[in-house]
């Protein structure tokens, strides 16, 4: 496990645009190593879902159908590259709406349950994690999975001292 930084970007949501940034990314010999891309309206959608089924109130329903319609045209791509710095330099140079932050890497021998593994550990250590994403293809002998937790640093200390 080892800390890595994640880039956040936020594209138009209309063909080419992915393209367009693996492009930027290319030209500037900087590796995607992993991705998750989310339409920023099924975001906004689940949200409202999860409203309904708890039947809590998290805003007002006009609140979510403004913050959809605003949201239906962009998406939220996140990516780990082999030169985060360069990448994120080089994105803000053409203006690119981004952020980074801190994530854990875990590499994994690809077999059923190490996910599992990684959840049960940072579960029992009071840790949520808040969103994975992996690569991974059928037969390699390793995977990669991305994990954005609730506490970077106790996490990290609880996979050192086990």
């Amino acid at each position: 496990m080892e800390r890595r930084t994640q880039l956040s970007i936020i594209l138009i949501n209309t063909p080419g645009e992915l393209a367009k940034l693996c492009d930027v990314l290319r030209e500037s010999n900087i590796n995607i190593l992993a991705m998750n891309i989310q339409n920023a309206k099924d975001a906004v959608e689940e949200l409202f879902k999860i409203r309904e089924k708890t039947r809590r109130r998290i805003a007002l329903a006009e609140s979510y159908r403004g913050i959809l319609k605003d949201s239906s045209d962009y998406s939220i791509i996140r990516i780990l590259v082999d030169k985060p710095e360069e990448a994120r330099g080089r994105l803000a140079e053409l203006e690119y709406l981004l952020d980074s932050e801190p994530v854990l890497v875990f590499t994994l021998i690809n077999k059923p349950g190490m996910l599992g593994q990684v959840a049960k550990r940072l579960g029992e250590g009071g840790i949520n994690i808040n969103y994975t994403y992996g690569s991974v293809m059928e037969d390699a002998e390793k995977s990669i999975f991305i994990l954005h937790v609730s506490d970077m640093e106790r996490a990290e200390q609880f996979f050192a001292n086990s």
